[in-house]
Parts: structure tokens; sequence; C-alpha cells
């Protein structure tokens, strides 16, 4: 049993880095039984990470989800777009038109998928009602390959005394 299992490939989503896939065994797992967590100091680049790895998940087609408890929407898709359309952060307001119309071009292309940003305030959500509102995401027809949560620290809980625990907790549920 161990050999039929250990034979098995099973279906990743490519970072879109080769050096991280292959650390990851070819990518992140598709069938959505993994948590991958990226753990760094402040000010390092998580949320840059983050971002990137769900622009590349969009670019393969797949629909991600990126939930942030610390920076707001806004700001997200302002790096998106950004990165997407090669205009510099500081010139996106000024270059609206050729914006929308790479924004478009991207809308029209079936292959392209789609990221889903949703803001909440520090520590106002626990697990359960994440799951809830991913819940009525997929109930309306939207179809989520991945999740990108910025971050997981910031999920409340009533559980635990050290944070340690608390963050043990949520990441359990």
């Amino acid at each position: 049993k161990i050999v039929k299992d250990l034979t098995r490939v099973d279906p990743v989503i490519s970072s879109g880095w080769a050096w991280l896939d292959d650390k990851l065994d070819g990518g992140f797992l598709a069938n959505g039984r993994a948590m991958y967590i990226f753990a760094g100091l402040p000010n390092i680049g998580k949320s840059i990470v983050l971002g990137n790895i769900a622009q590349n998940m969009a670019k393969q087609g797949k629909n991600v989800l990126v939930l942030t408890l610390e920076m707001s929407e806004m700001m997200y898709a302002k790096r998106f777009c950004s990165s997407l359309s090669k205009i510099p952060i500081r010139q996106l307001k000024t270059d609206t038109q050729t914006l929308s119309k790479i924004l478009n071009e991207m809308k029209q292309n079936p292959k392209q998928g789609r990221i889903y940003i949703k803001e909440f305030p520090p520590s106002t959500i626990s697990p359960r009602q994440l799951g809830a509102f991913i819940k009525k995401l997929k109930n309306s027809g939207i179809r989520i390959d991945a999740i990108c949560l910025d971050y997981l620290n910031l999920l409340t809980t009533t559980f635990g005394n050290s944070t340690y625990e608390r963050v043990k907790h949520i990441s359990e549920q």
C-alpha cells in the first residue's frame, strides 16, 4: 500500500518559482489538503511573496483568494495592477486608460485565473467565520483553487494563554 502511495502523483499548483517548487516536491498540493506557512521578521517581504504567488497561480488559470488582515484591499490591488501592467505603482493614477485596457484584456483571457481580495480588520474574524465566508463565496459560484492568508497570527481566537497556543489553535482550525 505504501509503495502504491509513494508512486502516486498528486496534482500541484506551481508557485511560479522553480527553486520553491523543487522544495515543495513540485508545487503546492492542489487537492486542498495542505497548509504552507511563510514566516519571517516584520517588513521582510512576506506579503510581497504571497502576492507574487497569487499572481503566479492566476497566470496558470487558478482562482486565488487573498485574505488580508494587515494590508488594505486597495494596497493589494494596486500592487497587483502595477505588477501585471508593468506600470510603476506611483504612475497608476495617471495612466488609468492603459491600466483599464490591460485589465480588460486579461479579463477576456479564458486562461487567466482571477484574484479575489478580501480585507478583514486585524483580530476581528475567527477561523470558523473565515470558513463561513469562503463557503459563501463558493456557494455564489466562485471557484477557489488556492487561498493566501496575510496573516495567520491576526485571526482571532479565545483559546490559549500564549501566542504559541493561540496560533496553534488557529492553525488547527
